[in-house]
């Protein structure tokens, strides 16, 4: 073991605390240890002592066996090994040891030391050192690392659901985002320039499932109490059933999740179209007071899958309002992001109907108080130019489901419930208090009972024999006779 001198240095070099170099010089031990037979990722997993403690017995091992047999692509660890190698800034150091310095650049290339090296550990697994490769398997390689993470650190993993829910959903999942990356290379495949640039507008968090897999082999579950230098990757978790995310759609979460650390974890839904009914007024209800990251996404009646995400509070107001922070989006049949331009700041625009983008007169994106004939346009000064609807439809399109989801994980939709609530208040309030009429003389003054027909009966009676006022109630009353 280094000493206490030696491992200071080393974290003041690396992004890593104490604790944790000593866990990767542990690491490091073992995997140069050549009398160990076990394979690079197991070596890597085993040589933590939190293994035992979170996977008791030979647990750890078995599912790093079924991570390496079942979900990850062939060849992947050695991709890996040699991808984490590569890295020569250890060459240029003037102390310590440049083998073992060489592997803590390697696992902080792998997330710690950013986006940017993340994405190209990522690319030399899947490139073989090729100018070019098909995006299908990128795509399929950053999937397959998103599920494998979840298996090394699941408290319980039932082996035969796992490969059979991968196979099932893999081809959905990846379908999206496979389109996305295609489109802006060439013929299928991708320089990595292009995959760099893509990963930074459409899916800035695709760099992170390598990042998580590599966390969780290495430390399993003390990254809950560890600040790191990235978001992890987490799928969505839907606090109730979705119409849109259900069935066919439901591995197009993983391309969301990809889109923004704020569109993984816990979602709370807000509204939906087959709870709280199809109806303008049931939505604003829904969405007023919120404040915090939210996400509204619409079917439409060709299959299309559109929205928006916005992180601001949510107000009825004649201007629009937002933050840049905000994007719109074409979820399915090819996932594209529509960031914010700089250039307007027409973000949102809730009154009578609810618009993004745009103008009042024609925002980008709109949908009327009635719900119906709604519209997606094509460009706007707020948002990056693009179809929202695939190449085929038209502009306005109808609704076949829409949902609005709180997101962001526990917390901040716990701040954003509250918010709504007391926005409530103050609304019953205000409404409370104009029911109540402390002076009621205008009142009368206005009604004008003296003028109206509304006692033209009592005059009438006057007079009559059988006409008597009745004291004990202030009023009149008639006798008749039997």
């Amino acid at each position: 073991m280094s000493s206490e001198i030696e491992l200071n240095k080393l974290a003041d070099r690396y992004p890593f605390d104490i604790s944790e170099i000593e866990q990767l010089i542990r690491c490091y031990s073992t995997i140069t240890d050549t009398k160990n037979a076990d394979t690079f990722l197991t070596k890597i997993a085993l040589s933590s002592p939190y293994s035992y403690f979170f996977l008791p017995g030979d647990e750890m091992r078995r599912r790093v066996e079924l991570v390496e047999e079942k979900i990850l692509p062939p060849g992947f660890a050695s991709s890996l090994r040699a991808a984490m190698s590569v890295d020569l800034f250890v060459d240029c150091a003037n102390e310590g040891h440049p083998s073992l310095e060489r592997f803590l650049e390697g696992v902080a290339d792998c997330g710690q030391r950013g986006r940017k090296e993340a994405l190209r550990v990522i690319w030399d697994c899947c490139s073989c050192f090729e100018d070019k490769i098909e995006s299908s398997k990128i795509i399929d390689l950053c999937y397959r690392l998103s599920v494998a993470a979840d298996v090394i650190i699941l408290p319980e993993a039932d082996a035969k659901c796992i490969v059979a829910k991968l196979e099932s959903e893999h081809d959905s999942a990846c379908l999206a985002l496979e389109r996305s990356l295609a489109q802006a290379g060439e013929g299928g495949c991708v320089t990595k320039e292009t995959f760099f640039n893509w990963a930074e507008t459409m899916a800035p968090m695709i760099s992170t499932t390598l990042s998580t897999f590599m966390h969780n082999l290495l430390f399993h579950g003390k990254w809950i109490k560890h600040r790191l230098n990235f978001v992890l990757f987490q799928r969505p978790k839907l606090d109730q059933h979705s119409d849109i995310f259900e069935a066919s759609h439901h591995p197009n979460l993983f391309a969301l999740a990809c889109t923004s650390p704020s569109l993984g974890g816990d979602w709370h839904n807000l509204y939906s179209r087959q709870f709280h009914g199809a109806s303008m007024n049931r939505l604003q209800y829904s969405i007023l007071g919120y404040k915090g990251p939210t996400l509204l996404v619409i079917e439409t009646d060709k299959d299309a899958i559109i929205g928006g995400f916005f992180n601001t509070k949510w107000k009825k107001s004649k201007d629009y309002y937002g933050e840049s922070s905000g994007f719109l989006f074409q979820l399915y049949p090819t996932l594209t992001v529509f960031n914010a331009t700089g250039e307007g700041k027409n973000f949102i625009h809730l009154q009578d109907g609810l618009g993004f983008g745009g103008t009042k007169n024609m925002p980008r994106l709109f949908i009327p108080a009635s719900m119906e004939a709604c519209n997606a346009g094509v460009m706007d000064k707020t948002f990056q130019t693009g179809n929202l609807l695939p190449d085929d439809c038209l502009e306005k399109f109808n609704i076949k489901s829409i949902e609005v989801w709180g997101t962001g994980g526990e917390e901040a939709i716990s701040k954003g419930l509250a918010s709504r609530a007391k926005q409530r208040e103050i609304t019953d309030s205000a409404i409370l208090q104009a029911r109540v009429v402390k002076d009621k003389k205008p009142l009368v003054g206005d009604i004008n009972l003296i003028d109206t027909n509304l006692y033209k009966h009592r005059e009438e009676a006057r007079g009559r024999s059988d006409f008597s006022v009745d004291e004990q109630h202030g009023g009149y009353k008639l006798e008749r006779g039997q």
